[in-house]
């Protein structure tokens, strides 16, 4: 084999491997919540419509729920606070309405069962405040968080194995058009 048909077998085997690659992982990222992600409950703060979540004095919140805040774009959001503290892993911001966006907060590891949190925060300079109180029941993953938490290695492992079976049709191709033609009388 040549080196042009070398190349191309090799960007053909690359090329492969990314697609996969970057199809399974923005599939199950874009589509599988590793949270579950609170009802919101409208309050009303100096005139201005904010939706919070868990809504406030909730009671039986998932342990692995999202703590949301919904208000104005134009509405600045400031120190959030979680009594027990809980670390954030990330926040997430998106567009939810024509003058407003949601803020998502994604704690780094599972509420407390049984434990009443207390969230507290500063929006246009105005502490806001409200408290929900978390299942006694223990957590059961569902195949969502699997998929979530170890989209890395299934994204990996898909592509692996999809660019296996093409190197592997690509060999036997060309193993078999360099095959002298079987003779029909031997």
């Amino acid at each position: 084999m040549d080196l042009s048909k070398k190349l191309h077998a090799a960007s053909i085997i690359a090329g492969v491997f990314v697609f996969t690659f970057l199809t399974v992982f923005l599939v199950i990222f874009l589509t599988q919540p590793a949270h579950s992600t609170p009802s919101n409950y409208v309050s009303v703060v100096n005139g201005m419509d904010i939706a919070l979540g868990p809504p406030p004095n909730s009671t039986n919140i998932p342990l692995d729920t999202a703590i949301t805040v919904d208000a104005l774009a134009s509405a600045s959001l400031n120190d959030l606070r979680i009594t027990p503290e809980v670390p954030i892993a990330r926040v997430y911001s998106e567009v939810s309405g024509p003058l407003s966006y949601q803020q998502t907060f994604y704690p780094a590891q599972l509420l407390k069962p049984a434990t009443s949190y207390t969230v507290s925060v500063t929006i246009v300079n105005v502490p806001v405040s409200w408290s929900f109180t978390t299942t006694s029941e223990p957590y059961q993953p569902t195949i969502s968080f699997y998929l979530a938490t170890y989209v890395l290695w299934i994204a990996f492992s898909t592509a692996t194995a999809a660019t296996l079976l093409v190197g592997l049709a690509i060999w036997y191709r060309k193993k078999r058009v360099n095959e002298p033609p079987k003779s029909p009388y031997a």
